[in-house]
């Protein structure tokens, strides 16, 4: 017999009023081939409490509510605390995971720098134009065809397993962050020379669909904005940009609906930074 203990692990899952969605994430946890040992959900100041009575219920999950909306980066910090498994498993509430997810994601922790490893996020439905914008542009999908693992410059969350002392030892996700907490830590990780893995073999599935202001705020949010303040030189090359290759991309397709989004993109992404500015 195998005497080797399986690994303990803990899964999060922050959620903002996104309870359908939710069922549907926690479902694909319970079907991993390697079990997740503890189920976290932080309820972000959402508008009703979990309505989800199979959720509630399940011994195997825990609900912590909050009653204001915190921001991304508090209740992350917060689910590292509250859990105890090796590895911490970040699942978004919009999201869902194939059942090896963990399995393949493991082994890349054999090497000894690896503080995480994150999933490639592959639409199931492509109905609509904003879906299928979402797929192109977002989540760049055709590119991953022909990708394998390797280290990355960013850090994701939507589906990411963690190695949790690495995270201890660069002290946690900041809890101040609303936005960007991802970001910050990865920069913080890569600093302390830990590495990140993005695998696109490892899928998660988006399983709701986004408006166009939606997928825009997205957008400006992974690959647009910078710390820098708003600049008509930022803006001319997102416009820019937004011709070639976005349109172009859009209309070698014969997807009109897609190209009018991509038009629309680098204006929406110079409003978000005034406005991310204008906030700090």
């Amino acid at each position: 017999m195998n005497s080797i203990q399986p690994p303990t692990i803990s899964a999060i899952i922050p959620c903002f009023n996104h309870w359908e969605s939710l069922r549907t994430a926690v479902e694909s946890l319970k079907k991993q081939s390697i079990p997740v040992t503890e189920t976290l959900i932080i309820d972000d100041g959402s508008f009703e409490p979990c309505p989800l009575k199979e959720l509630i219920e399940d011994s195997r999950i825990r609900i912590i509510r909050l009653n204001q909306n915190r921001g991304r980066g508090y209740c992350r910090n917060l689910a590292f605390k509250e859990t105890s498994g090796e590895y911490v498993l970040n699942l978004d509430a919009t999201n869902s995971l194939e059942e090896r997810f963990i399995e393949k994601a493991l082994p890349h922790f054999l090497d000894s720098q690896i503080a995480a490893v994150s999933g490639a996020l592959i639409s199931k439905k492509k109905d609509s134009a904003v879906d299928r914008w979402r797929a192109r542009h977002l989540f760049h999908e055709s590119s991953l065809k022909e990708a394998w693992a390797e280290p990355c410059s960013m850090l994701i969350t939507y589906g990411t397993l963690f190695a949790r002392k690495f995270i201890d030892k660069v002290g946690g996700f900041n809890p101040k962050l609303r936005f960007k907490e991802d970001q910050e830590m990865g920069e913080r990780l890569a600093s302390a020379g830990f590495l990140i893995i993005g695998d696109p073999k490892l899928e998660v599935y988006p399983t709701i669909s986004n408006s166009v202001a939606e997928v825009l705020e997205r957008y400006s949010r992974w690959y647009m904005d910078t710390d820098e303040k708003p600049s008509l030189k930022g803006y001319w090359h997102n416009f820019k940009a937004s011709f070639r290759p976005m349109m172009a991309l859009d209309l070698s397709e014969g997807d009109w609906g897609s190209a009018f989004i991509s038009m629309l993109a680098p204006h929406f992404q110079l409003y978000h930074s005034i406005k991310a500015n204008r906030s700090k």
